[in-house]
């Protein structure tokens, strides 16, 4: 017998209407401050004709096509499971946050090859001061985004938002050194510094465009869990005082929430009744600490020979390693 279940509770602080709030609150934040540097970073470059500045207004344009992306996969990462779609939306947060990284890789190339034709080339800053203050503004907005990214990140384990905070985080990094190499390149008349930093910028940019990527694909390619979530899984259903065995454990992320699957060892005397009653009791247990998880359970009889998932380790292993 498998028993299939899906949690309706929500986290103890967060109901979900709560939830949908703040991810949606975070994504129309995201695009108005994208918008609003890429209005002043447009102003600053013409001011200035630093490829640094041109290099972070890039990132600045691409941002906002992100946070669009965001805005898209948020809102229907949060309509309901369908017949189409019974374990709901969540992955649309994975499609976007690698279509975020391959965005952020493009604006990568475009700024190292401005770059390398300025290093070429070189030509001094016009109006330094007016790039400084564009800058200056830049990272107190992003700085503000930023944090409450995170806290959204931390209230509802969004992929897409953690992605996109991500993304963020290197701006205030890149619009400091950016800062940085327009006032160095101002005041010693070092022409070859303000492409150089904008080159190494988009080195950064691409850099981090591979680290969402790869966090992307995780969760589009079913990647496991992380092992002390598993472990943790599995003790909390061995604690079961009539559990006499756990085996071939599955987990993946969804980019809402965990979705866990394993077979539980029981009595075989055990009537249908009593094991209904037994994997309800550690589902119960498993939503206190993962309230978002989709759960699916399988029942044995202890002793009973079946085929073992390979990938798990043999239980003398696993007790040794305290697995």
């Amino acid at each position: 017998m498998a028993r299939t279940s899906r949690s309706t509770d929500t986290p103890a602080r967060l109901s979900k209407a709560e939830r949908a709030w703040l991810l949606k609150s975070a994504t129309y934040a995201s695009v108005l401050v994208a918008c609003s540097l890429v209005v002043g970073k447009i102003w600053a470059w013409q001011a200035t004709d630093s490829v640094s500045i041109l290099s972070s207004l890039a990132d600045s344009v691409l941002d906002v096509l992100a946070s669009l992306l965001t805005f898209w996969a948020i809102r229907y990462s949060l309509e309901p499971p369908d017949r189409e779609h019974r374990f709901g939306h969540g992955k649309s947060e994975g499609l976007a946050a690698l279509l975020q990284a391959l965005i952020i890789c493009g604006s990568g190339v475009f700024v190292c090859y401005e770059a390398i034709q300025r290093l070429m080339a070189p030509a001094p800053i016009a109006k330094p001061g007016a790039g400084i203050a564009v800058l200056a503004a830049s990272t107190l907005a992003t700085v503000a985004l930023v944090f409450y990214q995170h806290y959204v990140k931390r209230k509802t384990g969004s992929l897409a938002i953690s992605a996109d905070a991500m993304h963020y985080k290197t701006d205030v990094l890149v619009n400091v050194v950016v800062a940085a190499a327009v006032a160095g390149t101002a005041m010693t008349g070092l022409s070859w510094l303000d492409p150089l930093v904008g080159g190494a910028v988009a080195l950064y940019l691409v850099l981090g465009a591979w680290n969402i990527a790869m966090h992307s694909l995780d969760v589009l390619l079913d990647r496991e869990i992380p092992e002390v979530d598993r472990r943790r899984i599995r003790d909390i259903a061995k604690a079961h005082p009539e559990v006499l065995g756990f085996h071939d454990l599955r987990t993946r992320f969804s980019g809402s929430g965990y979705i866990v699957q394993f077979h539980l060892e029981l009595d075989a005397g055990t009537s249908l009744h009593d094991t209904h009653e037994i994997l309800d009791q550690v589902e119960a247990e498993i939503w206190k600490v993962y309230p978002d998880c989709e759960i699916i359970i399988h029942p044995d009889p202890l002793g009973f020979a079946e085929r073992r998932d390979s990938f798990e380790k043999p239980a003398a292993i696993l007790a040794s390693s305290g697995g």
